[in-house]
């Protein structure tokens, strides 16, 4: 008994070439749409190789093109009977499709052309590797030439567009926002992102050294952005913490409480009560409880977190498919998107293989986000890396930004959050006349920096820092700032500098603030 092994060709369709072809006959714009479309080397048969050669030709010299004129043609080449003669061109013109569809035939054509340059590109880099090369990252960069060149053929024909219609188009921008305030999405307690981002808007990334309040801000921005824009949408993906642990980072931020006392409660039970957290708190800290669960409760489905338990892979278009989605079901017109953080965020192959691409991958796949959403803000938190030579203050720099280039060239702003040097906190306390603070005897710095030491621990204390919030790049409209910010670390909510308070805080250092900081 024998058996009959199927030999696999390579991807094509005859049909489909055969239809371009055939537009190509009948129709002036069709041979002009193909001719700019497809080369030769996209055709699979050989004959279609030698038919469309001749037609290009026809059309780049000005010359009609029909079945007589191609036929004549092809006899003064001498080609005309390798081709199937007068009748396959015949055959030709009579296949033809609708020349409407000219574009999906030439896609198809294009599809198989690259379908078999994959399949060759991998059957030399197999060939290659069985060889076992002494040097795999040369092999390695070789085959990612080959990717790259495969990639720019995948592209799409250049449109052209006349200037009227780019007007057009500019016009009908300018008439949505035309005695308008803002561009973007607002916020309410950093009013510096609404004056001079006009609203948040493109692609923002933030910049911090670990611990320092990057996801803090983020959340508390997020929560700002749907009390103060009813039209928009909030998706918080987040690749580090759970979705359980940032919604309950937004419950501390809207009740003002630290994570400890709003575990455990603020006194022992004293009372039975139907609201078992009545037994843990006092009457006000629980109307503060319940204000802010009735604010989350208000933003409804506006508020989507995502964690990887939810999604396990997540890519740009995933992202974008999502948004589009929560739009439709939500009714908001406006959408933020946060990530959190970048450099979690999944690569492809190559890029895990050549570690040194990932945040060029990283920040291609955020931009790829941005130009889906248009101007809707992605505010993306970057991890700074600790340069050599620098001491635990660190981050506030736009070289300290991850991938240095590649994470700052692509953002519309570039935002980096430090904590104020002791040193600049002491000149800050001086300018602003607020009571001399005695430097610790066991201060490890310099003299000069001791007295904003020991007002910097004390005002830990307290559970405050005071942050720098620096914007270094900004485009299209936007201007770059810097401002100061009081960190409320236990609470994990920002709030502007009160410096008199800050002062008249600082007098009682053994005292600690009730739990809202009245």
């Amino acid at each position: 008994m024998t058996t009959e092994t199927k030999v696999k060709t390579a991807p094509n369709s005859k049909e489909s070439e055969m239809m371009v072809l055939g537009c190509m006959l009948t129709s002036l714009n069709s041979l002009q749409e193909a001719s700019e479309g497809l080369d030769e080397s996209d055709f699979y048969f050989t004959e279609h190789k030698i038919i469309f050669q001749t037609l290009k030709k026809s059309h780049k010299n000005g010359k009609p093109a029909d079945v007589h004129l191609i036929c004549e043609d092809l006899k003064t080449q001498d080609k005309l009977k390798s081709i199937g003669g007068v009748g396959y061109i015949v055959t030709l013109a009579q296949y033809a499709g609708t020349s409407a569809y000219i574009e999906e035939y030439i896609d198809i054509v294009k599809n198989k052309a690259l379908l078999r340059e994959i399949l060759y590109v991998s059957q030399e880099s197999e060939k290659a590797a069985l060889e076992d090369p002494e040097n795999a990252s040369h092999l390695l960069d070789e085959l990612g030439i080959k990717v790259k060149s495969l990639e720019s053929r995948q592209g799409k024909k250049i449109p052209i567009i006349d200037s009227s219609e780019r007007l057009k188009k500019e016009d009908e921008f300018l008439a949505q926002y035309r005695g308008k305030k803002y561009l973007g999405l607002r916020v309410k307690t950093i009013e510096e992102f609404n004056e001079n981002f006009l609203g948040l808007r493109g692609l923002m990334l933030l910049a911090a050294a670990p611990n320092v309040g990057k996801t803090a801000l983020t959340v508390q921005t997020a929560i700002e952005v749907l009390e103060t824009e009813k039209d928009a949408c909030l998706v918080y993906i987040s690749l580090e913490m759970s979705e359980e642990q940032i919604f309950r980072r937004m419950l501390l931020n809207l009740s003002g409480f630290n994570f400890r006392t709003f575990v455990f409660g603020s006194q022992p039970q004293q009372i039975i009560d139907n609201d078992g957290r009545q037994a843990f708190f006092k009457i006000e800290e629980v109307k503060k409880i319940k204000e802010a669960e009735n604010i989350l409760k208000g933003f409804g489905n506006r508020l989507q977190i995502i964690d990887q338990s939810t999604c396990p892979y997540i890519d740009a278009r995933t992202v974008v498919n999502y948004v589009d989605a929560l739009k439709q079901r939500s009714k908001c017109s406006r959408a933020i998107v946060i990530i959190d953080y970048l450099q979690v965020w999944p690569v492809n192959t190559n890029a895990r293989l050549l570690e040194n691409e990932a945040d060029k991958w990283r920040i291609g796949e955020m931009k790829k986000i941005r130009d889906a959403l248009n101007d809707d803000p992605v505010i993306v938190i970057s991890e700074a890396r600790k340069p050599s030579g620098k001491d635990e203050q660190w981050g506030g720099d736009l070289s300290d930004v991850m991938g240095s280039a590649r994470g700052t060239y692509t953002p519309d702003v570039v935002m980096l959050l430090s904590q104020i040097k002791p040193k600049s906190l002491s000149t800050i306390w001086e300018k602003n006349d607020l009571p001399k603070v005695k430097p610790e005897e066991d201060a490890e710095c310099i003299e000069a920096d001791k007295e904003g030491l020991a007002i910097k621990n004390l005002l830990a204390k307290h559970g405050i820092c005071i942050c720098k919030v620096e914007v270094p790049k900004a485009r299209d409209g936007m201007q770059k700032f810097s401002t100061l910010l009081e960190f409320h670390f236990n609470k994990n909510t920002f709030n502007k500098v009160n410096w008199q308070k800050l002062g008249e805080l600082i007098k009682t250092p053994n005292k600690q603030k009730n739990l809202f900081g009245k």
